[in-house]
């Protein structure tokens, strides 16, 4: 009896704790994997949120970069560099100088990204920097020659780019770690396609990687971001337990590990979860306006990564006491099933109470993204492979001033287009169709009210397996920077202190009359004039009075020529005049009429100089006629400089002709 008793203590021991095991067991299995599941999204998330704002924050920069390079000051700048030293180009200089001083400090202020911006010339020279943090004590001339983003920048071409690995940059405090940097280099040249120096912009990296979500309080997990090699990029501070710059296979091997395997995963790591994946920015910078990208072979690509802790069955159990209690109870009181269906039910509706609020924030942050679809300072849409608009958003749709339901599905959006800048449209789309998949476009917009807005198109095509489904554009509105460079081009062309066309203005007028001229077979004369004694005036006067002289002749000489007459300054005393439709006998009959002139009316200088405030002066004039079969001024103005020399030989103040 005593056996048969010890038999049935130790079924009804065993039985339950059986049942009870087996009851348990699947249902806290299932709960687990669902743990896991929602752990596994939220990385997915987290990662593809750090991805797009590391993309679109460098693809920013390389923008503004390439955008700054295409100003003509740069160009203009470094050429006045290499030209012969005269009074003239040091005052341009230190003009244009200026100018690249208050764009730098201006771009350093509005974006705020950047600790350096530099124009470097073709021997290694920065020419103009600026700085925004409190660099090491550097020499007047820093020398870039040396340096990597110089050399490979010099190398390319237009719109192409150099994008340095994240390197520790300097530091004057020192009891301050030193900042992580990145330089960003593009070659600059002037509008014949010379190449003449390099533009650098170093973008503070600390301060770049600070606005990822991964710098949130909030943050459950760990960002990880490597290059190829492994190297940890990410500036170090109390949440990164590997320093910047040390190699992620001598700190963490595990995980370097995983990440070195592929381009992309999610992976489970002991007690972690890890999703990572790659981004080549010599290739994936499809969202710049790059032509090509270069960077350390070795650096290549990055590797960006979060961890983040994986529930266990530790943790799961750890939640709620009660329900520890409960099981013990269980065990104890062979009363597994009734406490576990308690508790289970307790658990599912809490469950659901996190998955309806998880569903809230879902759709909460869907309609964020659709506000900043609808409002953001770009324009978007989608159109089909017949071009016509399946989706646009509001800020398009206010710069062409229609309502949606005027447009989606029922225009083409080529419709917009104006007719001149329609063709470049439509070979962009046709790339976005074709095996590209990619397109741009700069085009005009005709808007309802018939204005025109230059705007820049690019494009991707949306496939799935079955083929093409739609493409979506990003469109910028040009016209702050079409104004920018109308102005820049009538700068250009312009001297500043008599208000005159340059020389560049008189080559550009030249080709426009000489093929007039070849046509119609009128005439075309060139007089060149020197104003004689003109460095005793600013020896003796000072050349605030010569810039008063200066100002005068061309106020009246203007006042003098025809309308269809072109006056320009060549550049010191010197000038030129084209005649249109004027032989040499009355070429001869305007450069001496104007000598005349200048000799009757001396310039108004003030009474500080002369008792009458007036100052005397003289001309010499070259006159000669521009050949038939001279594409160009260049054999003329030599013929007119051999005639005003020829004036200046036989006496100064007058006039003579040069076959």
């Amino acid at each position: 009896m005593l056996k048969v008793l010890w038999a049935r203590l130790v079924v009804a021991t065993l039985l339950p704790v059986v049942l009870v095991t087996v009851t348990l067991y699947p249902i806290f299995a299932a709960h687990l994997e669902e743990r896991v599941d929602s752990t596994r999204q939220a990385a997915e998330a987290w990662l593809e949120s750090e991805y797009d704002m590391l993309l679109q924050g460098m693809n920013e920069s390389l923008n503004q970069v390439l955008a700054t390079a295409e100003f003509p000051l740069l160009g203009r700048f470094l050429g006045r560099q290499q030209a012969a030293l005269t009074p003239t180009r040091d005052i341009a200089l230190q003009h244009d100088r200026e100018q690249l001083e208050a764009l730098f400090d201006t771009l350093l202020t509005h974006f705020g990204r950047y600790t350096r911006l530099a124009l470097i010339d073709a021997n290694g020279h920065a020419m103009v920097a600026a700085t925004a943090t409190p660099l090491l004590s550097l020499p007047p001339v820093v020398d870039y020659g040396a340096t990597s983003a110089f050399q490979e920048a010099m190398l390319l071409q237009q719109r192409d780019l150099y994008v340095s690995p994240p390197h520790l940059g300097a530091s004057r405090a020192r009891d301050k770690p030193r900042t992580a940097v990145i330089d960003i280099a593009t070659p600059v040249f002037d509008d014949r396609g010379q190449r003449l120096g390099v533009l650098m912009f170093t973008l503070d990296w600390s301060r770049f990687t600070a606005t990822l979500p991964h710098v949130r309080e909030d943050s459950q997990g760990e960002a990880l971001l490597v290059d190829a090699q492994g190297t940890w990029l990410l500036p170090g501070d109390e949440a990164h337990r590997v320093p910047f710059g040390r190699a992620l296979a001598n700190e963490r091997p595990a995980i370097w590990q995983a990440m070195s395997a592929s381009n992309q995963g999610m992976v489970i790591l002991d007690e972690h979860l890890l999703g990572f994946r790659s981004h080549d920015i010599r290739t994936h910078h499809y969202r710049s306006q790059a032509g090509m990208i270069t960077s350390e072979v070795e650096t290549q690509p990055w590797r960006l990564g979060v961890l983040m802790p994986k529930p266990g069955l530790t943790d799961l159990l750890s939640e709620s006491p009660v329900q520890l209690l409960a099981i013990a109870l269980v065990y104890l009181l062979s009363v597994a099933f009734g406490v576990f269906w308690v508790l289970s039910n307790h658990r599912l509706r809490s469950l659901r109470q996190r998955a309806l609020q998880f569903s809230r924030e879902a759709r909460q942050n869907a309609d964020e993204v659709q506000d900043l679809y609808e409002h953001a300072p770009c324009g978007y849409h989608s159109l089909d492979s017949d071009g016509r608009v399946l989706k646009i958003n509001r800020t398009e749709l206010e710069w062409l001033g229609y309502r949606a339901e005027e447009v989606i599905g029922k225009r083409c959006y080529r419709d917009f287009v104006t007719p001149e800048t329609r063709a470049a449209f439509d070979q962009a789309f046709q790339q976005v169709l074709g095996l590209g998949q990619e397109g741009a476009a700069e085009c005009e917009l005709l808007c309802r009210d018939g204005t025109r807005l230059p705007v820049v198109i690019q494009a991707t095509a949306h496939v799935t397996e079955d083929g093409f489904q739609y493409s979506r554009a990003t469109v910028f509105d040009l016209s702050e920077r079409k104004k920018l460079e109308e102005r820049l081009a009538e700068q250009a062309m312009t001297d500043p202190l008599t208000g005159l066309g340059n020389r560049r203005y008189l080559e550009d007028q030249a080709t426009m009359e000489i093929a007039r001229a070849e046509r119609s077979g009128a005439p075309l004369s060139l007089i060149a004039i020197d104003l004689d004694h003109f460095k005793r005036i600013n020896d003796t006067y000072g050349h605030d009075v010569g810039d008063l002289v200066l100002q005068e002749f061309a106020h009246l000489t203007r006042q003098m020529l025809r309308d269809g007459d072109v006056l320009c300054r060549m550049g010191g005393e010197e000038f030129a005049i084209m005649l249109p439709g004027t032989g040499e006998k009355q070429a001869m009959q305007v450069a001496e009429r104007l000598r005349q002139a200048i000799e009757r009316a001396p310039a108004k200088v003030g009474r500080s100089i002369s008792r009458d405030g007036t100052l005397a002066y003289s001309i010499s004039l070259g006159v000669t006629l521009v050949n038939a079969g001279e594409t160009s001024l260049k054999l003329a103005i030599k013929r007119a400089d051999k005639a005003l020399y020829t004036a200046k030989q036989n006496g100064r103040n007058r006039a003579a002709y040069q076959k």
